[in-house]
């Protein structure tokens, strides 16, 4: 099969987008050579807590953050903020596989915890039939082991194998472990301490003009 341009999609609550969504996709961006990154809202999460800050306030967030960033890398999708159903990943893919064509190189971006959790998602082995999965770094998670081995067989060092068939790989990369969390980052709000070098500064301007997260 002929190379082809890779489109990787990155999925999330987004309450709030902060530093650590960002920037270890931008690395992550010059080490697979991807030239588009689609933002992918939720709107209700199906296995966790819901939203502190509305859909519209986080796709707001959104937006504020991409243009913070002061590159084209980003661009947002909201088909999912539009959806009254939760928010299953593999539903959004054969959505988003119907759109690209079946040839088309489609990839995932998750975090190493994410990855571990993956057989639990919902149609996990569908997901893998429909995109590839390129999983960045998260702090105090070994970059491979027993624990992966499921995935083993569809392992891949060489990101460029990517462009060379539309799904189905598992790709590790080496990005920035940025020990930043949403949970964390609310917390701080809550108890009035600065984010400063967590959150782009037109996040926090809106976050603190809203009100969110008192």
């Amino acid at each position: 099969m002929a190379k082809r341009l890779l489109t990787a999609f990155y999925g999330g609550t987004f309450d709030p987008i902060h530093n650590g969504h960002l920037q270890p996709v931008i690395a992550l961006a010059k080490l697979v050579n991807l030239k588009r990154v689609i933002i992918l809202p939720n709107k209700i999460p199906l296995h966790r807590k819901q939203p502190q800050a509305t859909p519209n306030q986080r796709l707001m967030m959104t937006r504020l953050a991409i243009a913070d960033t002061q590159c084209e890398l980003f661009i947002i999708d909201e088909r999912e903020l539009h959806s009254p159903k939760p928010s299953l990943t593999v539903e959004t893919f054969k959505s988003i596989r119907r759109e690209y064509g079946p040839i088309a190189p489609i990839g995932l971006i998750i975090g190493q915890d994410s990855l571990l959790t993956l057989p639990q998602w919902h149609r996990s082995q569908e997901l893998l039939e429909l995109c590839h999965i390129i999983v960045c770094t998260r702090p105090c998670y070994q970059h491979y082991s027993s624990s992966y081995l499921w995935i083993e067989n569809r392992l891949t060092n060489d990101p460029t194998a990517m462009c060379y068939q539309p799904a189905g790989l598992v790709y590790c990369a080496a990005t920035p472990a940025l020990a930043i969390s949403a949970s964390e980052i609310r917390w701080r709000l809550h108890a009035i301490l600065p984010c400063c070098d967590l959150l782009t500064p037109s996040v926090q301007g809106y976050i603190l003009e809203q009100g969110l997260y008192r």
